[in-house]
């Protein structure tokens, strides 16, 4: 009778508690902990939440999460460096073995690390999404009351190893264009004269054409599952094995099915890997897990996710958005990871003229806008508005294709628009990829590459940034065939506990042509890091110059500007290689962190 006496007076101290507690934690406002909460997408503007308007907004809105993110991340260990210099001795044929590897060792790394964090801070380990994917891990917060969660980001904020709390808020939407002109396939000529030849592409199509994807697992997540049978019944893709989610009583839709028709008749002996996306962004990282698990070398996503607005009574806006071309928590998820695994992401841009959709302003991302049939750039097509304005989108792609198979009309029910160009890109990697296989073990390289070999033509008139790129076009169209001859001309680059002025890499420019001059193009580009301690809404990016010699003389040079992209061009006269031929070298400047790895890639093109 005494223990049961006891056992009642507990509970009642805990309800007690619980009922003083909890009060005091929803007068904590987020300022009290600046340095460690990012309120992100969903919640822009607001800088005095209380923890209670916080752990509100996560208990009632669809699609806000709340993670955690620890100070190491992998991508910043001696191991990381350590396997980043060994890539250039893997024997060929042995490169998807070197990849695994490396993703197991990253697996490794963050399941230890949130091992650790629970037995040390005795939570519980059902808190948590257990991805392993970066140093920010998902909180479960599904089932929980407005007071758990309160209690949950109170005890996170106080642990020293917790870099940043961040709240944000998205849901997925389809990139399609809300153009309205309506026109007949025909109007679009063949795939493979008008289509494919928009970008300098039309050899794809040709079946001697060698490097057809044999070897390259490509995965294409969509807000649809894809039905491999809707193909191979058809005779549609009939080298392709499509591994996917679907499953009897799933419908796919229209885009996906021409996301993966473009993909597969660019590329069609590839290994396609395809996923389907939820809702929210847990989803979509669940997805990028499962990809990474069946070895992807590239991953399509023709989607976007824009911020639900949340109602949050009390604050100084009652109605909060968080606006479309702001670089975020997310965003930096998605830097990390691609960093971290030796993947090529390729990404919509949108469609909404002004504001690339989340994630497309990740940095590491290739950000892809479109043109019409004829090359102009789209209407539609998103450019960015801050951070990352001066580099994306990355470069355009042919958006009104002509697919083989399709039969009805272009208009305005999405049938045209970025979900459409970002394939061309995807299918392009691929064919990098079969042609010359390290690729798959230099990411960056296909990076450099795609930017440095773009026609211009189409976009004299563009304004051009002071990193090269021109204004809602990027680096310019796809070249298909351009890159294909140039693969060659890259060097891989690095930096690490770096001086301003430090040597990082460089390669000798040789000139294709005896020409009495040329033009020579350079792009370079490495990978940014997601957050700081320091810095929040941005991405970490060390700043490079690239500079180019002749006989010792400094004859062009352009920085990058707080990007991580960089292109120029400069007339080099047949009179100066009497001095010998350029060398094109990259230097470190500022920027970064101390421990941050720095890796990236130049590429060079002759354009006469």
């Amino acid at each position: 009778m005494k223990a049961k006496k006891i056992s009642v007076c507990l509970i009642a101290l805990i309800s007690v508690l619980a009922i003083l507690v909890y009060p005091l934690l929803s007068n904590v406002r987020i300022n009290d902990f600046s340095e460690k909460i990012v309120l992100g997408c969903g919640f822009a503007g607001e800088e005095s939440l209380t923890l209670k308007q916080i752990s509100k907004a996560v208990s009632e809105n669809v699609g806000t999460t709340v993670s955690v993110e620890f100070k190491e991340s992998f991508g910043e260990t001696e191991l990381f460096a350590e396997l980043m210099e060994q890539r250039s001795s893997v024997p060929e044929g042995m490169e998807d073995a070197f990849i695994l590897n490396l993703r197991n060792q990253r697996e490794n790394f963050y399941k230890t690390q949130l091992k650790n964090f629970i037995d040390e801070s005795g939570m519980s380990e059902m808190l948590f999404e257990k991805l392993y994917l970066t140093n920010s891990v998902k909180l479960r917060t599904e089932d929980m009351n407005e007071g758990e969660i309160a209690g949950i980001i109170n005890k996170l904020l106080r642990y020293d190893k917790v870099s940043t709390v961040s709240v944000e808020n998205h849901i997925f939407e389809q990139s399609l264009s809300t153009e309205s002109e309506i026109l007949p396939m025909s109007s679009f000529g063949s795939w493979e004269d008008e289509t494919l030849g928009s970008m300098n592409a039309g050899f794809v199509a040709e079946n001697d054409f060698a490097y057809k994807g044999h070897g390259v697992n490509v995965g294409i997540i969509e807000p649809s599952a894809i039905d491999p049978n809707a193909f191979d019944g058809r005779n549609d893709l009939p080298d392709i094995t499509i591994n996917s989610d679907w499953q009897q009583g799933d419908e796919m839709s229209e885009h996906s099915r021409r996301v993966t028709r473009i993909i597969g008749n660019m590329a069609p002996k590839i290994s396609l890997y395809t996923r389907k996306l939820g809702g929210n962004d847990y989803d979509l990282f669940n997805s990028i897990f499962k990809q990474l698990k069946t070895q992807v070398n590239v991953i399509n996503c023709s989607f976007g996710f824009t911020q639900l607005i949340q109602d949050l009574p009390g604050t100084a806006n009652d109605l909060v958005n968080y606006p479309e071309g702001k670089y975020c928590k997310y965003e930096g998820d998605v830097d990390t990871i691609t960093k971290e695994n030796l993947v090529v992401v390729v990404k919509s841009a949108g469609n909404n003229g002004d504001g690339i959709t989340c994630f497309g302003n990740a940095a590491n991302v290739i950000t892809v806008g479109a043109t019409d049939y004829e090359g102009n750039l789209a209407s539609y097509s998103s450019k960015n508005t801050d951070k990352m304005a001066a580099t994306k989108p990355t470069l355009v792609a042919n958006g009104m294709p002509h697919i083989p198979k399709e039969t009805i009309w272009f208009h305005d029910d999405g049938n045209m628009g970025t979900s459409f160009a970002a394939p061309f890109v995807t299918g392009t990697v691929a064919i990098m990829m079969n042609k010359k296989p390290s690729l798959k073990l230099f990411p960056e390289m296909v990076h450099s590459l795609l930017t440095a070999n773009t026609s211009t033509a189409n976009y004299t008139t563009v304004p051009k940034n002071a990193n090269g790129f021109l204004s809602g076009v990027g680096a310019g169209m796809l070249n298909v065939g351009k890159v294909l001859d140039n693969l060659d001309n890259t060097l891989m680059f690095s930096s690490h506990n770096k001086a301003s002025g430090d040597f990082a890499g460089g390669m000798t420019a040789e000139p294709e042509r005896d020409l009495p001059y040329n033009i020579l193009r350079v792009s370079i580009f490495w990978y940014a890091n997601s957050y700081s301690d320091d810095v929040k809404g941005f991405p970490i990016i060390t700043n490079f110059e690239v500079r180019v010699y002749i006989g010792g003389n400094l004859i062009a040079s352009a920085q990058s500007h707080g990007q991580n992209y960089v292109i120029f061009e400069e007339i080099i006269y047949k009179s100066q290689l009497l001095s010998g031929n350029p060398l094109v070298q990259v230097y470190y400047i500022s920027g970064g962190e101390e421990g941050i790895i720095d890796v990236g890639s130049a590429a060079y093109v002759w354009l006469m």
